[in-house]
């Protein structure tokens, strides 16, 4: 006579997952079409983009997989360089991922209009099983003519911005 047992996962008393890690425990979602502009300027300052979520975590060694999509529309009055940044940060606007404001992130010359999806890639230990909050950040660093960068600029195939945050057990 033979015997078998099966289990689906085995959770030790601390209720943390053994199950070798990387599933996804929970998944929140949200996106935003509301448009929000920063003129360019010689400045160094983030502002919001009105895309964010919030995620409570189960756990406080799991990781946190950021992932989505920032619409993007550059504006000018005519050619010319510009440089601008965008920022993964939590809800009290520290940089998670990104570079300062005051670095070059993204650069192009002799632009007039330019529209675009900047990706969300950022996996995150936020070590807490309190609410935290993921957000993105713009910055018009500098240019050499009147321009604005719109995040979900109105009326045009750029106005949705989306992001997913998914728990992911350690």
């Amino acid at each position: 006579m033979t015997s078998e047992l099966r289990v689906d996962r085995i959770v030790p008393t601390t209720g943390a997952p053994t199950n070798g890690g990387g599933g996804i425990i929970q998944v929140v979602h949200a996106s935003t079409q509301t448009q929000q502009t920063q003129a360019f300027s010689a400045g160094s300052t983030f502002v919001d983009t009105d895309l964010s979520a919030s995620i409570t975590p189960k756990f406080s060694t799991s990781k946190i997989l950021v992932t989505g999509y920032l619409s993007f529309y550059i504006e000018s009055s005519a050619n010319g360089s510009k440089e601008w940044n965008v920022a993964i940060c939590d809800g009290s606007n520290n940089i998670l991922d990104s570079t300062s404001a005051d670095t070059q992130g993204y650069r192009v010359n002799e632009l007039y209009n330019f529209g675009g999806k900047h990706p969300i890639n950022f996996l995150h230990s936020p070590s807490t099983t309190s609410a935290f909050t993921y957000k993105m950040r713009m910055n018009a660093h500098t240019s050499n003519n009147t321009a604005n960068l719109v995040c979900q600029r109105n009326n045009t195939a750029n106005n949705i911005s989306r992001i997913t945050l998914m728990e992911v057990s350690a």
